[in-house]
């Protein structure tokens, strides 16, 4: 029997965001997937992310709408005189309030914890910033690049491969930090709505990616240490068949494969070293690989020698082959240009009944903003502003719109 649909899990909640770029915005995209009302604020030059995109991709690009869909947005200028008050208004109407500021930043512009505290003792305040409030490196500027050379990921890497040091291709410690940031969130959340009272939430980039790194344990082992990588490396060259990824250690691998198909031979001399004999087995294991007829073929007899194992697929693959396709990965959204931007949908399910899953639970719920384009919408609805009283802020150069955007 079907069963109705609940609400949203998030319904009902608001959330005033100010925050730009990715680790922000993309708790923020999170928060509004899962139901909650996001109004994003932008300063008058709009979030950073607007602009990091090719230059035909930029005022509306991919990585800011992917960020920001489905939320409504205010531009406002925060130096401008009233600024402090017209946020910490809408701050009374809100349940949380996400900033990334550096440190100090929205202490001198009025909006802190203090003022919002004081304006609204049962919000929630989450501050996500580089390296702390209370560190050494608190005005130091911040973005994913950055915290992975300081945290010591991209050095790690690096020795892994016994290679040099390159960029991660993805900002790891945004996303990251912006998950920890929202169980953080829900926990200060679920207090006050149990107190009555509000916390301060501040999530560290910095402290958020070496609590997540699984690599640190074999730095704070006695003695340290990761042990043979040739042990540890599951990436194999099965010729035309592309690289392919087998979990386990060398040894472990070998064992499973030449106890289950006798065409695997030992290649490695009686009392040859382990390096040697590691490196022996390996290409003895990618030349067997290499000779299956497919590789399906291939996956289904490594499974069968009870490994887990996959093909190194593209990223296009991984979102539009046959298993993107099956877990309905990408959502299309208004790009605001006269088209449509494909974005990844948040990878959370709600089920209505014992199978039955509950598709409006977490979605896409629409486009991002252009800058500023809610002004008065936002302004109507949470502080029952008249259009007199929205131009008056308009003239004062408090509320600002960025035409430019607009397509």
């Amino acid at each position: 029997m079907s069963v109705q649909a609940a609400l949203a899990p998030l319904a009902g909640v608001r959330v005033l965001e100010l925050s730009r770029v990715i680790a922000g915005p993309y708790l923020g995209r999170l928060l509004a997937d899962l139901g909650a009302e996001v109004v994003k604020i932008e300063p008058p030059e709009g979030d950073q992310s607007r602009q990091i995109a090719p230059k035909w991709d930029r005022g509306m690009s991919g990585m800011f709408i992917s960020m920001n869909a489905g939320k409504r947005g205010l531009c406002l200028d925060f130096k401008a005189d009233g600024a402090r008050d017209l946020v910490l208004d809408l701050v009374r109407q809100a349940d949380v309030v996400i900033e990334n500021f550096r440190p100090g930043v929205a202490d001198r512009l009025g909006i802190g914890w203090s003022a919002i505290h004081s304006a609204h003792p049962r919000a929630v305040l989450v501050s996500i910033n580089g390296f702390g409030h209370d560190s050494s490196l608190r005005d130091r500027r911040a973005y994913a690049q950055i915290i992975h050379a300081a945290s010591g990921v991209l050095h790690d890497q690096a020795d892994y491969v016994k290679g040099p040091v390159q960029h991660i291709a993805q900002a790891y410690a945004d996303t990251t930090t912006a998950l920890h940031a929202g169980i953080a969130l829900l926990s200060a959340l679920r207090e006050a709505e149990t107190t009555g009272q509000g916390r301060h939430v501040e999530v560290a980039m910095y402290d958020s990616v070496l609590s997540t790194y699984s690599e640190t344990v074999k730095v704070l082992r006695d003695p340290p240490g990761r042990g043979r990588d040739d042990e540890t490396n599951g990436l194999f060259d099965a010729g035309a068949h592309g690289d392919i990824v087998v979990a386990g250690t060398l040894q472990h691998i070998w064992a499973q494969l030449s106890r289950c198909f006798d065409e695997i031979e030992d290649p490695s001399p009686k009392g040859a070293e382990i390096p040697t004999k590691a490196r022996l087995r390996r290409k003895a294991i990618c030349d067997w690989m290499a000779s299956r007829p497919s590789v399906d073929v291939l996956v289904q007899e490594i499974e069968r020698a009870g490994l887990a194992c996959s093909p190194v697929e593209s990223l296009t693959e991984a979102l539009r082959g046959p298993l993107g396709s099956e877990r309905r990965l990408l959502v299309s959204v208004d790009d605001r240009k006269g088209g449509s931007r494909e974005v990844v949908r948040s990878p959370y399910r709600f089920f209505a009944g014992e199978d039955e899953l509950d598709a409006k639970a977490c979605e896409v719920r629409g486009p991002a903003p252009r800058t500023g384009e809610h002004n008065e919408e936002v302004l109507t609805e949470w502080l029952g502003l008249t259009p007199r009283a929205i131009e008056e802020w308009q003239a004062r150069g408090v509320l600002r719109k960025d035409v430019s955007t607009e397509g």
